[in-house]
């Protein structure tokens, strides 16, 4: 059985753009080994639309850095599913769009022996936390304070109830990364 794991970037004051991630090789080789655990790729619309501008192009580029190259195809190669409901085409290979749906998710997690990985989209991994569909995370601690930007998790949002977190490990990567890694309990 499948579990939904989640990779979010976040500073130290709680901001989640994509403007203020260190993604260097080291980083790049840590996204790789959750990518060889799952069987698909999910996004909100906006980190959808964002990777989909990005990562082809890097593809395409000859010239490009191997550690980017290997992620552009990496996420050429994986199934990738945009979570929208206004998103209507996608030009990315191997890509669909689907409507965030409970139902759907748990038939993804019982009908895999692989994980669905979520990177990016605050937004989506707000929603999936409310609904309690979120197994485990990966926080990666940017070394910046941000003092700013257009996204917060849960902004505009609010839970349920607390959702508890259990700690599982850590690691510190040379850039001043923390990747921080919870499970539910």
């Amino acid at each position: 059985m499948g579990k939904l794991i989640s990779l979010i970037n976040v500073t130290p004051d709680g901001f989640f753009d994509s403007q203020y991630v260190n993604a260097n090789a080291e980083f790049h080789e840590f996204v790789h080994m959750l990518l060889a655990g799952a069987h698909s790729v999910g996004f909100g619309r906006n980190s959808f639309e964002l990777f989909q501008q990005i990562w082809p192009t890097v593809l395409a580029n000859p010239d490009s850095p191997e550690s980017q190259s290997r992620m552009a195809q990496a996420l050429n190669d994986i199934n990738k599913i945009a979570f929208s409901t206004t998103l209507k085409e996608t030009t990315w290979a191997n890509s669909s769009i689907e409507i965030l749906d409970v139902a759907l998710i748990d038939k993804m997690k019982e009908d895999q022996d692989k994980n669905l990985l979520t990177i990016g989209s605050p937004g989506l991994v707000g929603e999936l936390t409310r609904l309690g569909l979120v197994d485990e995370y990966y926080f990666s601690v940017q070394s910046v304070i941000a003092g700013g930007g257009n996204s917060r998790m849960f902004a505009g949002q609010s839970l349920p109830q607390r959702q508890p977190l259990q700690f599982v490990d850590s690691r510190s990567l040379a850039s001043g990364v923390q990747i921080l890694h919870y499970r539910k309990p």
